[in-house]
C-alpha cells in the first residue's frame, strides 16, 4: 500500500502534471487485488438551493487532499471557526451545526467549480493575482455579514457571501444565507475565473455587453456545474421528461433569493427569448440575452444527440454539458482582451465548432440560429443598449462583484 502523501500534495488536482502518471504507475505495480490509497474528503452540500427540497443536502467526494479549515493550496475558508476532519479525513457535521455545514458546503462548491474549469481547459487554473511566484489562495467567507448580496473582489482576493432577513417567506429570526445556494456560490466563482482569464473585462469603462458577458459567464458557470453532477442531470431529465424548455432547476438560477425578491422563476431564468432590442444596459438584464442563447444551444444539442434506444438521456445531457462548457470557455478565452461584445464571443464559438465538427456536430448551426434570433448576429443584429460615454457600467441592483469601486480605476 502507498501512503496518501505519496500520491497527492496539498491542493493538487488529479489532472495536474505528474499526478496522473504517478497514480497510473502505482496502480500498474500494485499486487493483484491491492490498489494504492487515494486522498480526498467527503462533505455535504446543498445540491441546488435550500428551497429545492427534492435534491436537498447530499454527500460529495472531493478527490484532492483537504486540510483543516477547510482549505487547500488554492482555496481557504475564513471568518468561521476552523473545521477539522474526522478520523476518516471527512468533513461531515451534524445538521444543527450551521457554521460548519456552511463552511464545508461553500468550500466544496468553490473547489468543484475550479476543478470543472481545470478539466475543461486542460490546465491548472490560477487566480488573477497568481503571477510570477505568487500562489496566494482565494479567501472565502461563507458568513461575511448581513446584506442582500455576494461578491468576488480582486483587491481583497476573496469571495464574500452574505445573509439577510427575508421579507416574504418566513419569520425574521430565520435568515437566508447566500452561501447555501449552489447557484450563487458558483456564480461568484465564475466571476473570479473570468477575471483570471480577462482581467480588463471588469473595468467600469467597459461597454454594457462586456459587463453582460461577465454576468452571463457567471450564470452559465452555475448551469455547467449542475450539469457536471450526474444526480442533478438525472433530476433535470426526470423533472422535464427530457424537454429542457419545461420549467426546471437548471434554467432557474438562485431560486430562494429570487423568491424573496418576488420572482417565481429564480433570480434569473436562462430559458428566455430576450433580444438585444428588448433589454436595458443594466448588466444583469443584458446578460440574459447571451445566457439565453447559450441555453437554447445546449437544449438543441441535447435534442439532436438524444436517442433513448441507444443511450440514457442523462448520459447524453451530461456529455453535451461538458462540450458546451468547453466550447463557451474556449471562446471567452479567445475573445478580445478589452471591450468584448456578444458577437466577439459568439463568432469564436462558431469558429471553434466549425473547426472541430466531430466534437461539435451541428453546434455552429445552433449557435448561429439562436444568436441571430437574439439580434447578436446576421441581418437582424443591433448594437444593443449603450451606456453614456464617460460613465461607469449600469450595475444598479447587480451582484456586488460588478459594483466594486476597485474596478473604476481601470
Amino acid at each position: 500500500m502507498v501512503k496518501t502523501s505519496e500520491l497527492e500534495k496539498d491542493g493538487t488536482e488529479a489532472g495536474d502534471e505528474g499526478t496522473a502518471s504517478t497514480l497510473a504507475k502505482l496502480i500498474a505495480e500494485a499486487p493483484v487485488g491491492v490498489l494504492p490509497m487515494t486522498s480526498g474528503a467527503r462533505m455535504k452540500i446543498w445540491k441546488q438551493d435550500p428551497t429545492v427540497g427534492e435534491l436537498g443536502i447530499r454527500k460529495v467526494y472531493i478527490h484532492t487532499k483537504v486540510n483543516p479549515g477547510p482549505r487547500d493550496s488554492q482555496i481557504k475558508i475564513e471568518g468561521v471557526p476552523v473545521l477539522y476532519p474526522d478520523v476518516n479525513g471527512d468533513f461531515l457535521f451534524e445538521s444543527n451545526n450551521n457554521e460548519a455545514i456552511d463552511a464545508a458546503h461553500t468550500y466544496a462548491v468553490v473547489r468543484q467549480v475550479l476543478t470543472m474549469y481545470q478539466r475543461v481547459l486542460g490546465e491548472k487554473m490560477k487566480w488573477q493575482w497568481n503571477t510570477g511566484e505568487n500562489t496566494d489562495p482565494i479567501s472565502v467567507f461563507p458568513h461575511a455579514g448581513e446584506a442582500w448580496n455576494a461578491y468576488y473582489s480582486r483587491s481583497e482576493r476573496a469571495l464574500r457571501f452574505f445573509y439577510f432577513t427575508p421579507t416574504r417567506s418566513r419569520p425574521s429570526s430565520q435568515k437566508v444565507f447566500t452561501c447555501r445556494s449552489l447557484d450563487i456560490v458558483a456564480h461568484e466563482v465564475g466571476h473570479a475565473i473570468l477575471d483570471a482569464l480577462k482581467p480588463a473585462w471588469l473595468s467600469w469603462l467597459s461597454p454594457p455587453q462586456t459587463g453582460g458577458l461577465h454576468e452571463s459567464f457567471a450564470d452559465c458557470t452555475a448551469i455547467f456545474l449542475a450539469l457536471s453532477q450526474l444526480d442533478q442531470v438525472e433530476y433535470v431529465i426526470a423533472q422535464t421528461k427530457a424537454d429542457l424548455h419545461q420549467k426546471n432547476v437548471l434554467a432557474e438560477l438562485a431560486e430562494q433569493f429570487g423568491y424573496e425578491l418576488g420572482r417565481p422563476s429564480g433570480l434569473r431564468n436562462a430559458d428566455n427569448n430576450l433580444k438585444l432590442s428588448e433589454v436595458t444596459s443594466q448588466v444583469h438584464d443584458i446578460s440574459k440575452v447571451f445566457t439565453g442563447g447559450i441555453y437554447d444551444t445546449l437544449a438543441d444539442a441535447f435534442l439532436a444527440g438524444r436517442d433513448p434506444r441507444k443511450k440514457n438521456d442523462a448520459v447524453v445531457l451530461y456529455e453535451v454539458g461538458q462540450k458546451m462548457a468547453t466550447l463557451m470557455v474556449s471562446a471567452f478565452k479567445a475573445a478580445p482582451a478589452r471591450n468584448a461584445t456578444f458577437a466577439d464571443v459568439v463568432d469564436k464559438m462558431i469558429t471553434i465548432a466549425n473547426d472541430n465538427p466531430s466534437e461539435y456536430p451541428q453546434y455552429a448551426t445552433f449557435v448561429q440560429k439562436h444568436f441571430e434570433f437574439r439580434e447578436v448576429l446576421g441581418n437582424s443584429a443591433v448594437a444593443g443598449p449603450q451606456s453614456v460615454a464617460g460613465f461607469p457600467l449600469n450595475t444598479a441592483g447587480c451582484c456586488g462583484t460588478m459594483q466594486n469601486l476597485e474596478y473604476a480605476g481601470e
